[in-house]
């Protein structure tokens, strides 16, 4: 006799739609036993807020939060929100969560035309680029398929993905790169000819922005040009999204390609997603949350309330290290001989910003991965020991647990994305923004390695310039909790080993690598008494400009210039605030130009790195600090407390005063900053008002060097035509700018010293080759930590002394480091 289980059901059937409870009653495999801490603590938050439209959910990698995602949206569906949509950063991903939604219990699908998704018995499973595209299948302008809820995992490796689908690229030679150059040269030349110069010759540095004031007066120019190539391969998945943002979007040139992106995405482009009822976004390592705002057009005030476990003893043991800060002596070749000894029994990965720094480890890796084979890469580590495995530029999206990655380098500071990107960041260069950004890309790389609670490995983080970033003071609070806790026992351990030597480090890493009992119960105190955050990270100023950019969109410019300058008004940092008052400058010039163009010139005196007003940038002359070269030189090494400070300055100063392509503009900034570590007066007038020298140094006495940094020449057989060409032009703009009292020597930063038969090279050209760098950057080297190690960085008479004996002062620099023309 069979039973009527519909009686037997009867007045408890009531789909259930708590989320721990609905985990009770899944037909779900044997690992499933029940939720962990970390998921309960998230689901019962999760469940009290759920009707909000956004929220995010902050879990450590590998605290289970693709369960979290797939009970939420299976609560939302039994509360009759539907479809459910679970959302992942590439197709790798929506495999795993398709098998873990099937291990769990809950049914899911990738295919949005499954009539058990549509009705909504079914959860779909898809990447984000389905869902964000010019023609994905939810519809552009229109809803083909609606959205009730949508969980983002990962959230931030997603964003770059979105960001592109936002923007229109186009490389050099095609009717849109090439008619949008032509249509702006004149602009772009009033900005900066040599810059523009580059840009035609495809510099791979060249970064240059067409002005707003030209972008919105030429805009009938601009749509014929994009209109008539929208449905070619550059600009048919991304015109349908920003073809109605056009007027508001930013349009930069550079290495060969251009990028036209909008500052903020209209993303209800996408309407299924823009009136979801629930948008989840889960993230382990989002030190930005104000991305969410600007990207997804998320509600400010729910994304400032972050969901997170209330403990956070979810992440797997991690000993994470500086060795430059524990002995800013180490050279990285010593350090890369160490990791590469350790790569003999474990598997090392070492994750690099650039092709370039690839080629430093390529000696010694036993593979490098990119884009197009990292895949199968990854597998390699997952099935055994490969040796030294070498990421470029990969920060996210990838797992290596276990004995895949047991000991992770973060070798250098994460490079910027595109165009749009690089600019912002040369024009934030120094700012809390900036470091916010690298931040959370260093976290997302140091969170490779570790990929469950019961994970280990152990983390380097290697190079002058990423070792004083995060030696910043502010840095340390843009983390996660658990990461900063594990930093600060690293910092410990730091200090009871500072100054040992690399033999005297290795047993110590062995405590992480073996996991050691004592080792493994400080870890373990250290997370799980970590303080825990409060709120979310947002960055106000960027809120009222998204409300802004919104209001532009409809037209509303009152409401919008009401918006900006309340973010003006509220910022501190001077470059920041010229950054934002050009933003107010530019919906200004929608409704009055003239305003636009006084407020242009106002942000430029807060910001020389901005776009230079019609009338032009005022240049101001450089002298020499009257206090003499070595109190100027004490007077800037005041910020620092200790001599530890100054040495690991240095050492990423130093990082960037070397060849690579990557560098040029860094390489500048570098310059500038030497000029006042040596007590010089220092500009970069090029950059700051877009005419004249990379870089001027005053040395006092009225006389100057003029320089030109040509870094990024490192495989040019002579020195060409087009560079000395802008030396030469650099020589009559300081005859103009400074009078017959004032003497300047040429110099040219080039690793050659012969140059090219059709150049015509200035007879007084001083050259800073390869050899000639070296000894610049060993003087200096040896200069801070001699004023280190006495603590004379303090005393002027002292860092005379030493400026003197290392051939830096005044006198001898330039017979220290230069070389005549066709030099050996």
């Amino acid at each position: 006799m069979s039973l009527d289980f519909g009686k037997l059901n009867a007045g408890t059937t009531a789909r259930q739609i708590d989320p721990r409870k609905i985990f009770t009653t899944l037909k779900r495999h044997a690992r499933f036993k029940r939720p962990l801490d970390e998921q309960a603590d998230v689901l019962d938050a999760w469940f009290e807020r759920r009707a909000a439209k956004d929220l995010t959910i902050k879990m450590n990698t590998g605290g289970g939060k693709t369960v979290v995602g797939l009970l939420s949206l299976q609560s939302s569906l039994n509360e009759n929100v539907k479809p459910a949509v679970y959302i992942t950063p590439d197709n790798f991903l929506v495999s795993q969560v398709i098998t873990e939604a099937t291990d769990l219990g809950i049914a899911a699908t990738d295919d949005e035309k499954d009539p058990d998704f549509l009705a909504g018995r079914s959860i779909l499973v898809a990447n984000v680029h389905k869902l964000i595209n010019g023609r994905t299948v939810f519809g552009v302008g229109e809803r083909k398929i609606p959205i009730g809820v949508v969980v983002i995992d990962d959230a931030h490796a997603s964003l770059s993905s979105v960001n592109d689908q936002f923007c229109l690229k186009s490389k050099a030679g095609s009717p849109v790169y090439d008619g949008l150059l032509a249509l702006f040269e004149e602009d772009l030349k009033a900005q900066s000819p040599t810059t523009l110069l580059d840009v035609k010759a495809e510099d791979p540095n060249a970064v240059l922005t067409v002005p707003y004031w030209a972008w919105q007066a030429h805009q009938d120019d601009v749509l014929g040009i994009l209109h008539a190539n929208r449905n070619g391969k550059e600009l048919e998945w991304n015109w349908p999204l920003l073809s109605e943002a056009i007027p508001l979007c930013t349009c930069i040139f550079g290495g060969g390609r251009l990028e036209i992106a909008p500052r903020f995405l209209p993303i209800d482009r996408i309407p299924s997603f823009a009136s979801a009822q629930r948008r989840i976004y889960m993230t382990a390592t989002l030190a930005d949350d104000t991305i969410l705002v600007s990207h997804f057009q998320a509600d400010p005030k729910e994304i400032a309330k972050p969901i997170r476990p209330k403990g956070g003893g979810d992440i797997g043991d991690r000993m994470i290290l500086a060795p430059q800060e524990i002995n800013p002596e180490f050279t990285v070749e010593e350090i890369k001989a160490m990791v590469s000894s350790i790569a003999d029994d474990l598997n090392v990965v070492v994750i690099v910003p650039s092709k370039s720094r690839a080629s430093f480890w390529k000696d010694v890796a036993d593979q490098i991965l990119d884009k197009d084979n990292i895949q199968q890469g990854v597998e390699k580590l997952k099935n055994g020991h490969v040796g030294l495995s070498v990421l470029i530029n990969k920060y996210d999206g990838i797992d290596l647990p276990g004995e895949a990655c047991e000991l992770l380098v973060i070798d250098g500071l994460p490079e910027v994305y595109g165009l749009s990107e690089r600019s912002e960041m040369l024009l934030l260069d120094g700012t809390r923004k900036q470091l916010v950004r690298q931040i959370q890309r260093i976290e997302q790389g140091m969170g490779r390695g570790v990929r469950s609670s019961d994970d280990h490995c152990v983390v380097l983080l290697l190079g002058g310039k990423l070792t004083q970033r995060l030696h910043q003071p502010e840095a340390e609070d843009m983390f996660s909790a658990a990461t900063r806790a594990q930093i600060a026992l690293g910092k410990a351990v730091a200090e009871q080993v500072r100054g040992k030597s690399l033999a005297d480090l290795e047993p110590i890493l062995d405590l992480c690598l073996e996991q050691n009992d004592d080792w493994v119960q400080a870890g373990r105190n250290a997370v799980v008494n970590a303080l825990p955050i409060e709120g979310g990270h947002l960055d106000g100023h960027q809120v009222k400009m998204r409300e802004a950019f919104d209001a532009v969109r409809i037209s509303r410019y009152d409401l919008a210039i009401d918006k900006a300058q309340e973010a003006v008004n509220s910022a501190t940092d001077p470059q920041e605030r010229g950054y934002l008052k050009q933003q107010l400058a530019e919906i200004t010039n929608f409704i009055d130009a003239a305003k636009a163009q006084e407020l242009q010139l106002s942000a430029l005196s807060q910001n020389s790195r901005l776009l230079k007003p019609i009338a032009g940038a005022t240049y101001t002359k450089l002298s020499a600090p009257p206090s003499g070269q070595s109190s100027a030189a004490v007077a800037y090494m005041g910020k620092f407390l200790e001599g530890n400070d100054l040495i690991i300055w240095v050492n990423g100063l130093l990082d960037d005063l070397d060849w690579g392509e990557e560098g040029s503009k860094r390489f500048e900034a570098a310059m500038k900053d030497l000029g006042k570590f040596l007590g010089f007066g220092s500009q970069r007038p090029e950059d700051e008002v877009g005419r004249g020298p990379d870089n001027l140094w005053a040395l006092g006495g009225l006389k100057y060097l003029v320089i030109e940094c040509k870094s990024g020449a490192v495989q040019a057989d002579k020195i060409s035509k087009g560079d000395t060409n802008q030396l030469n032009g650099s020589i009559v703009w300081f005859g103009e700018k400074y009078d017959k009292s004032c003497t300047a020597t040429p110099i040219m930063v080039h690793p050659k010293t012969v140059f090219e038969h059709a150049a015509s090279p200035h007879s007084d050209i001083r050259i800073v080759n390869s050899a000639g760098l070296k000894k610049l950057r060993d003087a200096v080297r040896a200069y801070s930590i001699s004023l280190a190690t006495s603590g004379g960085f303090k005393d002027p008479a002292e860092a005379a002394k030493q400026l003197s004996h290392h051939k830096l002062a005044a006198t001898d620099i330039v017979g220290l480091c230069t070389v005549s023309q066709g030099a050996k």
